[in-house]
């Protein structure tokens, strides 16, 4: 039987938070310094250079995609206080963590905070995941070893031992639980082990501190559940886009991190889209992925947040992919009967 111990429930944990929006607080002391260069490369101005018709439709396709100019908004309507929606990137980069005075002002002055998850304690996800075992290891004697390439085993099993897990636990993991373990930065692993805390985590505890109440759009079962929800063949395809691209990873996120301080979300699943292209691999595989992580999940956390917006003051965080498109949060309160204006 797999047994998770406190520190790789932790790692487990930050793995999640990458690709599921948890917002985590850790709380160990630091155990490794960070790097203070620990930053990747921006690969869309490569891109341009290296694919110029690529380059091209990951702008046009971002043109087409609404709300993504901001990552604050302010939500009015008749009769109720303000409230404000957040955009975050589920990282502890000092880019992302020191907000604006206009985001801590709109913080200080909320009488709720609500996060996709106010609750990530080791004793709260050691639950969740005691109720979906099976939903992270295979339970009918299927290995994920026997799915994948000698080549591609032996990244993978290196990539999850440096995630913490034992070398020997890899087989018995689910596609998609793997995956989400190699997406993790080493800059971020530092971070974390060095105490650092996730914007969400950040906001979070802002809220606390001023005094709000801190409320949940969603469960960790319901997170969890998301990303097992995809499906199987689409999951290996998922993992071996990872494995294949594994040496690049500081730089994939390095990239989405410029596009979310340059306000410009909208070009991050195009951008996407296009080095999965680039990788040999159809986009269209990634789909049920876009659908379980957004499409879905984005109408649950706005009826979650509708009561709170019906008191006022409240401060919505959620991951940024969460507000932009014709189904993004933005959009979905304007449906709603609120007025949803751009703040910064």
């Amino acid at each position: 039987m797999l047994h998770l111990r406190r520190p790789r429930l932790r790692t487990l944990l930050v793995g999640l938070a990458v690709a599921s929006g948890l917002a985590l607080s850790p709380s160990a002391r630091a155990q490794s310094p960070v790097a203070p260069d620990c930053r990747g490369e921006d690969l869309l101005p490569r891109l341009a250079v290296e694919d110029a018709e690529a380059a091209r439709r990951v702008d046009e396709a971002a043109s087409r995609i609404p709300n993504g100019n901001a990552m604050l908004w302010r939500i009015t309507r008749a009769g109720t206080q303000p409230s404000y929606l957040f955009g975050t990137i589920h990282l502890s980069d000092d880019r992302v963590v020191n907000l604006s005075p206009t985001v801590r002002k709109a913080i200080a002055g909320s009488r709720v905070v609500a996060l996709e998850i106010a609750d990530v304690s080791a004793e709260a996800v050691g639950a969740a995941l005691a109720k979906l075992r099976g939903r992270l290891v295979f339970e009918d004697g299927r290995r994920l070893t026997d799915m994948l390439e000698p080549d591609e085993i032996a990244i993978a099993r290196d990539g999850f031992a440096r995630s913490g897990f034992p070398a020997e636990t890899f087989p018995a993991f689910r596609p998609w639980f793997v995956a989400t373990m190699l997406s993790m930065t080493e800059c971020e692993r530092h971070r974390i082990a060095a105490g650092r805390v996730y914007l969400d985590a950040h906001v979070g505890n802002l809220g606390k501190a001023a005094g709000a109440r801190l409320a949940s759009l969603e469960t960790i079962e319901s997170q969890f559940l998301a990303m097992a929800s995809i499906s199987e063949p689409d999951q290996l395809t998922m993992l071996r886009s990872t494995i294949k691209s594994i040496e690049h990873t500081q730089n994939f996120f390095e990239t989405i991190l410029r596009r979310y301080l340059d306000r410009e979300v909208s070009k991050v699943l195009p951008f996407q889209q296009e080095l999965v292209r680039r990788a040999g691999i159809d986009p269209k595989a990634f789909d049920g992925f876009y659908k379980a992580m957004l499409t879905v999940r984005n109408p649950r956390m706005r009826d979650a947040a509708l009561p709170l917006l019906k008191k006022g003051r409240a401060f919505i965080a959620v991951g940024a992919l969460h507000l932009i498109g014709d189904d993004g949060l933005v959009a979905l309160f304007q449906s709603a009967g609120y007025d949803v204006t751009p703040v910064e």
